[in-house]
Parts: structure tokens; sequence; C-alpha cells
């Protein structure tokens, strides 16, 4: 009993300071769009007038209207990114640390539903990932570990037929990877 009431207190203690660091690395509410020439993406991180970059990029439409919007810590994409259809509608949520991508990432399609959820885990799927049809029907279904096809995968048509149903292990794939009829047309 007291090792699970250790654990559990560790375990409380450990996201409390989590989300204390992660809160505490908020961009300041500073701007710059993406076409801005002195915003700068290199492979040491983002850089505006030549420095190192703390705030928001955002990418706007003609008419001003902000339709991504990307935070940035110490020339690191830190938070979560937020993007929008030009009619205003949600587009997707994605969530970063220390510039590689963390967690959930959403996108749904201009009608509300669902269009992808995905897990990572440094900056690679990891987890379950799902994707849909426009009509919030399922189409795939896959899992990862680090960046690499793990398990059960699964793809539908639009009818919601079963098309492929396959596990990967040890990066080899066992079961039915498509369905076609063996079969010619005139028969």
């Amino acid at each position: 009993m007291k090792k699970w009431l250790l654990a559990g207190l560790l375990l409380s203690f450990g996201a409390c300071l989590f989300l204390l660091l992660n809160n505490s690395r908020n961009p300041p509410a500073v701007e710059v769009v993406n076409y801005d020439p002195l915003l700068q993406k290199t492979d040491s991180g983002w850089y505006y007038k030549g420095e190192v970059f703390s705030g928001y990029m955002v990418e706007k439409e003609k008419d001003g209207l902000i339709v991504y919007r990307l935070p940035i810590v110490d020339g690191r994409e830190t938070g979560l990114a937020n993007g929008w259809y030009n009619t205003g509608e949600k587009l997707l949520e994605r969530r970063f640390v220390n510039g590689k991508k963390e967690g959930l990432y959403k996108q749904w399609w201009p009608n509300g539903q669902p269009r992808y959820v995905f897990h990572y885990r440094h900056d690679q799927y990891d987890g379950p990932q799902l994707v849909f049809f426009p009509d919030g029907k399922k189409r795939e279904e896959s899992m990862y570990t680090l960046g690499e096809q793990d398990g059960p995968q699964r793809v539908w048509d639009k009818d919601g037929k079963l098309v492929a149903n396959y596990t990967i292990r040890n990066k080899r794939a066992y079961g039915l990877m498509s369905v076609k009829s063996c079969l010619p047309v005139m028969h």
C-alpha cells in the first residue's frame, strides 16, 4: 500500500513540475507573420532580425485573418499551435515541446468532423493514429511505436467495409493487406 501511495505522490509531483515548467515558458505576445523576410527558420531554430526569436509566428489571409498561430520560445516551437480555415472553423491543434511534436495532433474537416488524430512522442508517431472520412466514419486505424508501425493496422472504405486488416510485428506484416476479388469481372 505504501509503495502505491509513494508512486502516486511521485507521479503527481512530476506532473505538477512538468506543468509548472511548461507554463512558465509561454512566449511573449509578439506576433510576426510567416512571410516577413526578417523571420527565418533554420536548423538551429527560429530567428527574427538575426536574434533568437520568442513570440508567435502567424500565417494570415490577405484580409488579415489569422489561419495559423505557432508559439515559439527561445527559437523553438513550444506550446499549443492552432490553425483555422479561412471561414473561421477550427482546422488543427498540435503541441510542441522544445521544437518537437509531442502529444496529440488533431485536425478537423470544415464540417467539424475529425480528420486526423495522431499521437506523437519525441517528434515521431507513437501510439494510435486515426484517419476519418468527412462524414466522421473511421478510414484508417494504425499503431506506431516511436515512428515505426507496430501492432494492428486497419483500413475501411467509404461504406464502412474493412479492406485491410493486418498486424506489424518486428517490422513484418501478418494478415490481410487488401481485399480484391480473385474472379474475373465477367464471372
